[in-house]
């Protein structure tokens, strides 16, 4: 018999309640009505499905069904229920309005709404770099018009029964830039998996129809914007079996830079799209095309790595139970959770140095060390990485016209603990030994960085912690704490900051040419008398002031008597809300590898020579 799912209302968001022994645990689980308010005031429906026992920042699969079906019947019948609940997806399924799919054009708003909202995160937490679409019969001809049109939204995309591309309109996306100048929406990459009949086709030599042509058109469109094999010819590729059916896998050619993989295959199944609903071929669409797939922010379409399962990988989860901070005897404890990567080319070395990376806000400490480069960088360096995730607090919150709850957007806490909302600084203070008792770190190179608000936090950890790190690098971040009253700053030991903002960041425009930041600035600059304050320079000016340019980075030194860069501050051309690859190299290689500090005395050190 059939599973037939129970259709729920979201509760209010006032009457959640955090569970502190499951701290990071999806609060609501189920088949969910999710009804969108459109701009002309008409309501579009819309479900959600999240498993049990999810936590948060799971892979989010947008379900685009096909005409005139129930949403939760195809729900069970397409197998993608079953295939959430053992690869713990999130769901968000897309239904015709009156049963009938309208013109992709039509459609547009709609997607764009739940998307909008959806992104908010206004009843659960989905990480956006992990976005996916799976649209049938007509639901794929819209996700493929929409996805083609805006591929930045998208970290992978399954078409099953898209009838193809036209001639007219290949040449419509030929021709449309993307949202990043000098891009074309044709040269943005997407891995994608097809299932249609006639797919097969042209590999006999047969001319057929319109629609075998349009069949043909689409999938060579993808493997050229996935930089795949010839697609004059078959090329190179390679036979996948999913649910029954054979499938043929086009690989990319080899190439990328550091900050964007080449890693967006064509899969191409000629059958029906009926015969492909089933549970396996689900789970192998999100295991062979998807998983470890994500799409970034950098610039304005976004970058695609393929760094597969962190814990195949090595990653480490850890709990334990830590005091929020605002009970003086300890009882309003908090089950806290860190990943911790310890690189094979790190064994052996004896202690080593660790980075703690702090994720930004609606982020996780399971997905910080890819979506910044950091853990290919610990790979290659051999040092340990620590990622812990932040606080969440119990608070409704109204943000671009989405009601939502904090709790659904982790955060880090630098200011004072409240009853229900722990203060991280204490989180850190129970972090920190813990991790130099249970791996042999280097405790004379131990530093600390993030994006965001993690990068608030990495503001903070040198201002109330500086006795903890050899030197620290914030990015995308100009304060300590923004929702809160900052706590006053701590006098300790010096602690040599980088920090990097993006010209384009939408976030916290102006990057340093704000009066946040010269308070910042000038707050390092007063306490460890260096040569220059924040007046000294001409922020934002494409680097005209600046202390040199080197490509895209802008750079201002802020240098002791003795002539050694203690404050750097970074402008990053192009770059938006983001941390790049490229920028967690530079700051390895060009700050954190000077630095070391006594972990005893607390004297710093660069390259060698004693910081007076």
């Amino acid at each position: 018999m059939r599973e037939i799912l129970e259709l729920k209302q979201l509760p209010a968001l006032d009457s959640l309640s955090v569970d502190r022994d499951h701290y990071y645990r999806q609060v609501l689980d189920g088949y969910y009505d999710f009804p969108r308010e459109m701009k002309d005031k008409t309501v579009r429906r819309a479900k959600l499905y999240m498993p049990s026992h999810s936590v948060y920042n799971q892979p989010t699969v947008y379900l685009l069904i096909p005409d005139k079906k129930d949403p939760g019947e195809f729900l069970v019948e397409s197998g993608w229920k079953q295939a959430a609940d053992e690869n713990h997806l999130f769901l968000i399924i897309l239904e015709p309005e009156n049963g009938t799919w309208k013109s992709p054009e039509d459609e547009i708003p709609y997607i764009d709404e739940v998307r909008r909202v959806a992104g908010n995160k206004p009843c659960f937490s989905m990480f956006p770099p992990r976005t996916y679409g799976a649209g049938y019969e007509k639901g794929a001809e819209i996700l493929s018009a929409y996805a083609m049109k805006n591929p930045q939204n998208w970290s992978g995309l399954l078409l099953a029964g898209a009838k193809g591309l036209s001639i007219e309109k290949e040449k419509e996306l030929q021709a449309l830039e993307s949202p990043e100048p000098g891009i074309f929406v044709s040269q943005v990459q997407m891995p994608v998996w097809i299932v249609e009949p006639s797919l097969g086709v042209w590999d006999a030599g047969h001319s057929g129809e319109n629609e075998t042509h349009d069949a043909k058109r689409l999938a060579d469109y993808f493997r050229r914007s996935n930089h795949c094999t010839d697609v004059e010819t078959k090329g190179a590729c390679e036979t996948v079996t999913a649910g029954g059916l054979e499938s043929r896998m086009f690989l990319p050619a080899m190439g990328g830079s550091e900050g964007e993989d080449w890693c967006a295959p064509v899969i191409l199944t000629e059958a029906d799209w009926n015969q492909c609903l089933n549970a396996d071929f689900c789970t192998a669409v999100y295991q062979r095309l998807w998983k470890g797939t994500c799409r970034y922010n950098g610039n304005r379409v976004g970058a695609l790595r393929h760094d597969g399962d962190i814990y195949e990988r090595g990653f480490k989860r850890f709990t334990e139970k830590f005091p929020g901070g605002y009970c003086k005897d300890g009882s309003d404890y908090y089950c806290r959770e860190w990943y911790v990567y310890l690189p094979e080319s790190a064994e052996g070395k004896g202690a080593v140095p660790a980075v703690f990376l702090f994720h930004g806000a609606g982020g996780s400490g399971d997905e910080i060390g890819d979506r910044s480069g950091w853990a290919r960088l610990a790979k290659e360096k051999g040092f340990l990485l620590v990622c812990p995730s932040a606080s969440n607090e119990n608070i409704v919150r109204f943000f671009r016209n989405v009601t939502s709850n904090h709790m659904f957007r982790s955060r880090w806490n630098t200011a004072n603990p409240k009853p229900d909302y722990p203060s991280d600084m204490v989180f850190l203070d129970h972090l920190y030994p813990w991790i130099m008792e249970h791996y042999h770190v280097d405790r004379s190179r131990v530093y600390a960085c993030g994006q965001s608000s993690g990068g608030m936090m990495t503001w903070a950890c040198a201002a109330y912690r500086s006795d903890y790190f050899a030197a620290a690098a914030p990015v995308s971040a100009k304060d300590v704490n923004k929702m809160e009253e900052p706590l006053p700053f701590i006098k300790g030991s010096k602690v040599p900051i980088i920090a990097s903002m993006g010209t384009e960041d939408k976030i916290f425009p102006g990057a340093f040419s704000t009066q946040e930041a010269r308070d910042l600035i000038d707050y390092f600059a007063d306490l460890y008398d260096l040569d220059k304050r924040w007046s000294d320079y001409t922020f934002m000016k494409g680097g005209k002031s600046c202390t040199w340019k080197e490509g895209l980075f802008a750079n201002y030194v802020f240098k002791n008597n003795q002539g050694f860069p203690m404050l750097r501050m970074i402008e990053a051309d192009t770059k938006t809300h983001a941390i790049w690859p490229s920028e967690c190299r530079m700051i390895w290689e060009e700050w954190f590898s000077k630095f070391t500090k006594d972990p005893d005395t607390k004297t710093l050190y660069y390259e060698g020579q004693e910081v007076r």
